[in-house]
Formats: C-alpha cells, structure tokens, sequence
C-alpha cells in the first residue's frame, strides 16, 4: 500500500511530501502550531507513529527511549508484549518480542553504547538487548525484609550510571556502569525522600535525581549521592497542579518537564519547582493528547511524547530549543 508522510527539515522548517511504498503507519498531517498562549508558539507538531506496519497497530505504548548515537527511537507496547524502533524520522527498524522472551514491557532505557534495558510488568531481572544483539539478564538485589522488587522506569545519565524505579517498594536502585549497586533511594512512606508510589525517574546535566510520585508530592529532587534536596508540585486539578503523574524528563537548560495523564498534558518547572508553562491538551487530532504515559526530549529540542489510550507516539519540535520558558504569569 501507498503511503504519504510529511518530512520536517529542521534548518529550513519546511516541510515536503513523501511518498513510497512502505508499512509504515503515520498519521498524514502537515505539521500544525500549538499556540499555547494565544500569542506564542512553543511546540510544533511533525509526525506520529501509530503502529510498526500496516494491521499492526500499537495495542498500549507504555514506554519510550531515544537512542542518539544510532539514530533510533524505541518504543515499548505493553498490550502487544513487543518493543518496536524506528529512525528518527519515524521509519520502522526493528522489533523485538517472543524471540526475547517478551511479555508487558513497561520500562525503557538506552546507554551511549546502545545497550537497550527492558523492565516487564511481572517483574523478575531487567533484560538488556546488548548492542551485539545478545540478551542478558540483570537481577536487582532483593532485601529480605522486603518483596522482590518490580523494575519499571528506568534512566541512563551521562556517566553511564543505571536509574531503575522499583515500583513494588517505591525505591530507586542506582547502579554504575558495571551494574553494580552504588545505592539506593527512598522506600514507601510519607517523609521526606519516602514515596506513596514512585512511578519515574530522571537526571539532570549536574547528576540531581527527580523521581516522580503519582500519589504523593509529585516531584522529590536529591543529589547525586542520593541525599534528599528538596520537593515541589501539588496533586489536584488545575494549571499549576498535577493530577496524575506519568513521566518526568529533565532537559538540557534544567527545565522540568511532567506528563500529567489525568488533564492529558505537560506541565513545564524550572529547576526550582518555580511553574512555567502547561503545554498541550485533551484531544485525539494531532498536536492534543489522549492520556500521555511517557516522554523523551533529544538535544535537537525534539519532543517525544507516548500516548496511553491515544495509542500513538507524537514527535514536536521546541521551537526555541535553546531558551528557557518564562514563568507564567497569572496562569495559562
């Protein structure tokens, strides 16, 4: 079958048709402005990607991770118990499931060296996809005062150090690049640096760990030794507040950006917990969300957001990539 995309060049921002025979499955729009504020437009809609070939439509992404290095975008579909990639630009790769002994993935995350990690729903060892293609297993220590830990989301920072939310005991293991453990984060609770239930995890330039409670006080902030900082966010309904947490990734100027599944949107901090913007809202044409459940950000200011029951993955380009947003004033 004949199918129609448009293609975005970032350094003329045109764009063209393509067309080709392919399987791949896009949603055929010109890339539209989302004018956020009425006056100024932060995102600009490229393409999406609803499924890896024609019939084979994505049952539940759960999950996302950009690979750079490779030009690669992955994408885990918990329904359909498969990870797909794509190149950057959205055409399909490859796809791992029943040979690598998948079932419900629900986490993602890549090294420099392509290395692919892969958290399951039912828990047991992460499974990494080595950039040879070998699959190896990687068991997180088990507490006998506690139940084996469930991995879910997962985060590499820049010196190779292994994030992996245990989403049984609200933890966060912190493993360095032989997988060793170095220390851990939190535990349930109600106290400073305890979670209600800790469903992400990310890391700045500097090496400050966010992890992201959808229960509890949204966003806890410790230092690279895994020292509590300090908290902000308020669960609710609202411009400012977030309603139900899903993601949390931390770009290159230090903005924190939080997927909010309950109002369909992202919320915008700067590194302080300071409110910034509210981006995006409900809807199912491109350019709206549909429950967002993940997103990723890559140094070209391209902007990777995974729908839950949108069944899509939209990809945006910032359009001032490298300017922090301004606070908001008197709300959005």
């Amino acid at each position: 079958m004949i199918h129609a995309f448009e293609e975005y060049n970032m350094t003329t921002k045109t764009t063209f048709t393509l067309i080709a025979l392919t399987h791949l499955v896009l949603v055929c729009s010109s890339p539209s402005v989302s004018q956020l504020d009425g006056h100024r437009s932060d995102l600009e809609y490229i393409f999406s990607i609803t499924g890896y070939e024609e019939n084979n439509w994505f049952g539940k992404p759960s999950a996302i991770a950009i690979d750079e290095r490779h030009s690669l975008i992955y994408v885990a579909d918990a329904k359909q118990g498969a990870i797909y990639s794509f190149g950057l630009n959205g055409t399909p790769q490859d796809y791992y499931g029943t040979k690598q002994d998948l079932r419900c993935p629900v986490g993602l995350a890549v090294d420099k060296e392509g290395n692919l990690y892969i958290a399951e729903d039912a828990g047991g060892p992460i499974k990494v996809i080595m950039s040879n293609q070998e699959v190896k297993n990687l068991p997180l220590p088990t507490d006998e005062s506690e139940e084996v830990p469930k991995p879910g989301r997962m985060t590499v920072d820049n010196e190779g150090n292994l994030y992996v939310v245990d989403r049984l005991n609200s933890r966060i293991y912190v493993l360095d690049k032989e997988h060793k453990v170095k220390f851990t984060i939190g535990g349930k609770g109600e106290k400073k640096g305890q979670f209600k239930s800790l469903c992400d995890v990310a890391v700045d330039q500097n090496g400050r760990i966010y992890a992201l409670d959808s229960m509890g006080t949204p966003v806890q902030v410790f230092d690279k030794k895994g020292k509590y900082l300090y908290k902000f966010g308020f669960r609710g309904e609202g411009v400012e507040n977030i309603a139900s947490a899903s993601a949390i990734h931390v770009d290159r100027l230090g903005q924190v950006w939080v997927t909010d599944k309950g109002q369909h949107c992202i919320k915008i901090f700067d590194r302080s917990g300071t409110f910034l913007k509210n981006l995006l809202s409900y809807g199912t044409e491109p350019g709206a969300l549909l429950e967002p459940i993940d997103i990723e950000i890559d140094r070209y200011g391209r902007v990777y957001v995974a729908e839950e029951n949108g069944r899509r993955i939209q990809v945006f380009l910032l359009s001032r990539p490298f300017e922090p947003f301004e606070p908001a004033m008197g709300g959005i």
